[in-house]
């Protein structure tokens, strides 16, 4: 099972010291050698991990796990406290940030701006198709020779069976089942007319 201890002294010359356990057992020795890194020395306060071995009848840290790098203060006790070192947070102008945040902003007026304008579009297309229709019923009842008379719904509903794009605008408005406007814009047989 794994014991939690600050580093409480340290040897640099000889590459020994104490670990002070968290669960206030009596201090236990380690060797340099029993680190991950046995070219970075151990702080005092340094947070570490650790199993305790008993091969040579004293108790002894054996396969250490540095936590995270700690300053150490003594109390009134003389124990050691362990402090955190707190990062210091970068609050200048970071360049990555502002390029993220263009792009994001980038590609939100890409997709909002013709939404926005498709939506104008087709509310203009309906208009325009509702007076057109209701020319063409007023000119059909007054017995004129328009567009409503030269056309009828007859079963067509693709693009290919239109001989003009006028026929085409009869039989989306007035015919039902037409497959001929695909985005719903009002405009039929775009890729033809």
């Amino acid at each position: 099972m794994f014991i939690e201890g600050i580093v409480k002294t340290y040897n640099t010359d000889r590459g020994f010291g104490f670990i002070q356990c968290d669960d206030n057992r009596k201090d236990i020795f380690f060797h340099i050698s029993d680190f991950p890194n046995k070219h970075q020395s151990p702080r005092i306060g340094e947070k570490l991990k650790f199993y305790i071995d008993h091969n040579d009848g004293k108790p002894r840290a054996k396969n250490i796990v540095r936590l995270e790098m700690k300053s150490a203060q003594p109390d009134s006790s003389g124990r050691v406290q362990p402090t955190k070192i707190k990062a210091q947070k970068n609050k200048g102008f970071n360049l990555v940030n502002f390029f993220i945040g263009a792009a994001i902003v980038a590609i939100f007026i890409s997709v909002f701006v013709p939404f926005v304008s498709g939506i104008y579009t087709r509310e203009k297309l309906k208009r325009e198709t509702v007076t057109t229709s209701e020319s063409m019923r007023i000119s059909s009842k007054t017995g004129s020779n328009d567009l409503a008379s030269n056309y009828r719904c007859d079963g067509r509903t693709h693009c290919s069976q239109m001989k003009s794009y006028e026929e085409a605008v009869y039989f989306i408005n007035n015919c039902p089942g037409t497959e001929m406007d695909s985005d719903g814009d009002g405009d039929p047989c775009e890729r033809q007319f």
